[in-house]
């Protein structure tokens, strides 16, 4: 059975019209953000809207939903620990409300305090977190590029994480990896031999089992350089037949696929060119195809 493709979508001004795009440009599955991705606050929320988006996203499955960039349960800082919670905490009940069955959310940086530390941190926030929350999607930890004090470009930091949250979250937490990602921290996934022995690292830190989303992403930035710079496929410098053998890999036959590379403007507006688009999911759909050959 193919894995479940789709795409980040902006939902914007107009979060009906964005989903019925997301159908029209071959999306089965959708990422969005339910609030605001560097504020605080969430969204003022109004009982007729939301019941009109979760109608429209009863298209789409899997639905996952991005968490703010601003939480960091991890951080030294307990005020921003206390903040991370509670929006964390509103975005899975949000999530559940809407129908999603994922949120995943960036792990954080232990401030300098060392990786110990910020493990217990984080572990102790994902206890307080789960207190009482009612069911609903699953909690699911992205990898990082790895750039300063931040955990989730550490594998065995992040089995760790996993082992500390199993007892409260069962079944209900998992992992993300970003392909972009990965490659920001090291870890060549550019040709079939290096994607399978990092799929090989992941599984005997935590098993890709744990893995139920795949964000696709081509990036600029070199091996190993720490930097988060997302590309259209095709368009940075990771091999494409790399993220093939990623992709087709039967070990990950159960994750779903999202694309959060850059929309392309139309020439002649600052309109998103949803055409082209539509050939890059087409595209992406290609590589989650052992034999397929096809190109943009």
């Amino acid at each position: 059975m193919p894995m479940p493709l789709g795409r980040h979508m902006p939902l914007e001004s107009r979060p009906l019209r964005a989903l019925q795009t997301a159908r029209e440009i071959g999306c089965e599955a959708i990422q969005i953000f339910v609030s605001s991705p560097r504020v605080w606050a969430p969204p003022r929320e109004d009982a007729k809207e939301t019941a009109a988006l979760a109608e429209a996203l009863r298209a789409f499955s899997p639905v996952v939903i991005h968490a703010a960039y601003l939480i960091n349960c991890a951080s030294a800082r307990s005020e921003i620990r206390e903040k991370s919670i509670r929006l964390l905490r509103w975005t899975l009940e949000r999530g559940a409300t809407i129908g999603a069955s994922d949120v995943v959310f960036h792990i954080g940086s232990h401030g300098g305090d060392g990786m110990a530390t910020g493990v217990a941190r984080l572990g102790e926030a994902l206890r307080i977190i789960r207190e009482d929350l009612p069911p609903g999607p699953r909690l699911l930890l992205e990898n990082d590029v790895g750039a300063g004090n931040t955990i989730g470009s550490d594998f065995t930091a992040m089995a760790q994480v996993l082992a500390e949250a199993r007892g409260a979250w069962g079944d209900r937490i998992g992992v993300c990896i970003d392909t972009a990602h990965l490659w920001g921290a090291g870890f060549d996934i550019g040709t079939p031999a290096a994607a399978r022995a990092t799929l090989d690292r992941i599984d005997a830190a935590f098993g890709l089992a744990q893995v139920r989303v795949i964000h696709l992403n081509d990036t600029v930035t070199t091996l190993g350089g720490h930097r988060d710079l997302h590309a259209r496929l095709g368009e940075g410098i990771i091999g494409l037949e790399g993220l093939r053998a990623l992709l087709t890999d039967a070990r990950l036959a159960h994750a779903c696929v999202i694309l959060e590379t850059p929309i392309k403007l139309r020439a002649d507006s600052d309109e998103h060119d949803w055409e082209d688009d539509r050939q890059r999911v087409a595209f992406a759909r290609d590589l989650t195809n052992p034999t397929e050959k096809s190109g943009l």
